[in-house]
């Protein structure tokens, strides 16, 4: 088998710290938002168990930064979203100040589809801020991806050569704006869109990796997924192989949803480096292939 002939070719096993990486899930929010997010989060129930689950770094923002850095992060995306109307504008102009102070930033932003002035301030962070692209999060945001209201900024990121990540898949929640059948009709109906799909489609894990093959621009992040007690309790039984992971090495990428997450940062790799797969698999999924799409030359 193919994984099996890597793993014979790789006779060594790495360590975290082994690489570089690009984290291309990286979540920043102005403080005041971060800290509500953060008692969502931790919000409890009747019997006063948490409702979410812990978040691990809770830091002021610098500190969020030198988090990272010490865990060898060289570039990090800034995703964010709005949760309800007039706040979009306020997080991207928070984002523009951020990154023109942290230059190994790769500023995204976001979009409310109520804003009435939505059209314009997307065409200042792609033409003026010089974003990289957008997040949305039909989940929280409560909207389907191929809302028609969303029609003009699809263009514009279209046009701008600019990307979109989406949280599309089930997992951890689900409503009814999420799900493989919402994003492929999304998709369908803008197949040229660059597009990054968050914790790799989960739990729909093989339709969304089946779409790799028919999408170009197409690519799925890690985030979450790889890691030794995941959250996410379907995981084990659906998530990808090695050999899937090798075949499609090219449209995958590392991400981690740092600072949201219940556990230590290097947890987030560490399910990938027990696979023992070789250095140059690595290389792409935590480095490179983020490096090619986002123009990091």
């Amino acid at each position: 088998m193919l994984y099996l002939k890597y793993a014979l070719l790789n006779s060594m096993s790495y360590t975290h710290m082994d690489f570089e990486y690009i984290d291309s899930h990286v979540h920043l929010f102005p403080p005041e938002i971060f800290k509500a997010i953060w008692r969502f989060f931790e919000r409890r129930d009747d019997e006063g168990k948490i409702r979410g689950w812990p978040v691990e770094y809770k830091y002021p923002t610098e500190e969020l930064i030198s988090t990272l850095k010490k865990h060898n992060v060289q570039y990090f995306t800034t995703y964010n979203y709005a949760h309800k109307k007039g706040v979009a504008e306020y997080i991207n102009d928070w984002i523009r100040e951020f990154a023109l102070n942290n230059k190994n930033s790769i500023p995204f932003g976001c979009v409310w589809p109520e804003d009435n002035n939505r059209v314009d301030y997307i065409q200042k962070i792609f033409d003026t801020y010089n974003f990289q692209g957008i997040k949305i999060q039909p989940l929280v945001q409560k909207f389907y991806p191929f809302d028609e209201r969303m029609d003009e900024i699809y263009k514009l990121i279209i046009d701008r050569g600019k990307w979109l990540n989406i949280h599309a898949g089930t997992a951890p929640y689900r409503n009814k704006y999420v799900g493989f059948d919402n994003f492929q009709k999304f998709i369908e109906k803008y197949p040229n869109i660059n597009v990054i799909v968050a914790h790799m489609g989960a739990f729909e894990y093989q339709k969304f990796l089946k779409l790799l093959d028919i999408y170009d621009n197409l690519y799925l992040d890690t985030t979450m997924i790889f890691i030794p007690d995941n959250i996410f309790p379907e995981r084990k039984s659906r998530q990808p192989t090695p050999e899937q992971l090798i075949s499609y090495e090219n449209k995958i990428l590392f991400g981690s949803d740092f600072p949201n997450i219940p556990y230590k940062y290097n947890y987030s790799t560490q399910g990938l480096l027990e696979f023992d797969l070789s250095h140059d698999f690595y290389e792409k999924i935590f480095f490179s292939n983020a490096k090619r799409i986002f123009n990091m030359f």
